[in-house]
């Protein structure tokens, strides 16, 4: 990691990235597909259920990063024992955290759903699937910090496998629970969120399986997993980044769920439709990012800080150009991919015009969503805050009640670009600040550079144990 090619590098550990994002992300765009079939007020329920869906995810990606994060430090200062200090630490938070909120969220999931806007019409389905995602909410946490605590130790392949298997059963499962192929019972929505989490159960034992292996790089001790503050406080002053700026993302659901629905089911259906198939095109951009993060962990740990821009740089412009193509591909193809989710008349009709202006952020998301890993991976926690979580909660949220008053639907379409612009002048102004503050800038080739040491570990070793 701190002295091969760069290009080569970013497509070993953010190519299997970017495909476990994509099956990952899969759960939620497949769910949609098949639910599509179920009719507009199901699309809807689904819309409802986002915003949880994402606070959710949002909690678990937080344990998982910060562990990452600073996994990949520590190898790159070379301190074996708090690598596995902190991946036995992390597990254990998950489980305290995963428990605390499974409760929480179970018993209150009616006020809830009323509160991000679900009707009377689709309050029944939005239930019934997400009584089952909520049951099983700790599968989705616990496989969500392995991934990271496999990708983090340079394992990339075997932690992207294991989500492209909870993705492909969740594909196959979806269909025959949903509508009751063979001697499987009909469970309609409810069948989604099953096959979800039977996904998510296998891929987590195979993960837990290699890491009580001779073949992980980790040596987890009884010890280990007893929690330490300084390592459970530098776990979170991380990934309470990707925590807020994804809880910021189920507000921002719920308040556009609440403004769609006031036009109508069949805007709601087209919101839900819109902010699933707008995840699954950047999620190539989140392994991307993912991808990079150990990389600029380790050789910023390592001090090498021109080989970090130039890390920063290269997955910059490749998360730019995905954007460029998504962009032309909504342009040209809107009706198409909006059909794959249901045929409904109205549902094509509006969709097609909120696709196209929805559609004008894509430029800028993907660009965003890499810088913020970089503070990530360097250990900031203030500025990987911000700068994570503004487009949701600086500039999203604003527009998205100031402008349906002025213009309307319409309005609603155009907050979701005009934030996304926002944010990623925000963003380049932040990192260009720490840049110079590095004594670097942005650069496709990086300078030689005299050995350092390594930095001084955030967590002192003898004083851990």
């Amino acid at each position: 990691m701190g002295k091969g090619q760069i290009w080569p590098l970013l497509l070993r550990f953010s190519g299997p990235s970017i495909v476990s994002a994509l099956v990952s992300s899969s759960y939620n765009l497949v769910d949609a597909v098949f639910v599509g079939r179920l009719g507009s007020e199901a699309l809807a329920a689904l819309a409802i259920s986002f915003p949880l869906m994402i606070i959710y995810t949002a909690v678990g990606t937080g344990v998982a990063i910060g562990s990452a994060s600073l996994i990949s430090r520590n190898l790159g200062a070379g301190n074996r024992e708090q690598v596995n200090r902190t991946a036995g630490n992390g597990i254990s938070l998950f489980f305290v955290i995963g428990a605390t909120a499974t409760l929480i969220f179970y018993f209150n999931l009616e006020p809830l759903l009323r509160l991000f806007g679900a009707t009377e019409k689709v309050l029944e389905l939005a239930m019934a699937y997400m009584k089952v995602e909520t049951g099983f909410i700790m599968l989705n946490f616990f496989l969500i910090v392995l991934v990271e605590l496999v990708r983090a130790e340079g394992n990339p392949v075997l932690s992207s496998t294991a989500s492209i298997i909870s993705g492909v059963i969740n594909c196959i499962m979806d269909p025959i629970l949903m509508f009751g192929i063979g001697f499987f019972p009909t469970m309609g929505i409810a069948g989604a969120a099953v096959a979800t989490s039977v996904g998510r159960a296998i891929s987590i034992i195979i993960l837990v399986v290699y890491l009580a292996s001779s073949r992980s790089s980790y040596h987890l001790r009884l010890q280990y997993f007893v929690p330490n503050l300084k390592i459970v406080k530098e776990i979170l002053r991380v990934g309470v980044s990707s925590m807020v700026r994804m809880s910021g993302g189920s507000i921002v659901q719920m308040l556009a769920d609440r403004v769609a629905s006031s036009f109508g089911v069949i805007p709601l259906a087209v919101l839900g439709v819109l902010v699933r198939v707008n995840s699954f095109a950047f999620q190539p951009c989140f392994g991307m990012g993912q991808g990079m993060l150990p990389l600029v962990g380790y050789n910023y740990g390592a001090r090498q800080n021109q080989r970090v821009a130039e890390i920063v740089t290269k997955t910059t412009i490749a998360a730019f150009s995905w954007g460029v193509l998504c962009w032309i591909i909504v342009l040209l193809l809107p009706t198409p991919i909006l059909s794959i989710f249901g045929s409904d008349p109205d549902y094509l009709a509006q969709g097609t015009w909120a696709f196209r202006i929805f559609a004008f952020g894509f430029f800028t998301v993907g660009t965003q969503m890499v810088l913020a890993s970089f503070f990530q991976g360097i250990g900031k926690g203030m500025p990987a805050l911000i700068v994570s979580s503004s487009r949701q909660v600086i500039f999203l949220i604003p527009s998205i009640l100031l402008l349906p008053w002025l213009f309307g639907l319409t309005g609603l379409w155009l907050a979701f670009p005009i934030a996304d612009a926002l944010a990623l002048v925000l963003s380049l102004a932040w990192i260009v600040a720490e840049f110079r503050r590095m004594g670097v800038g942005f650069s496709l080739r990086s300078k030689p550079q005299p050995k350092l040491a390594p930095e001084v570990d955030p967590i002192d070793t003898q004083n851990s144990k």
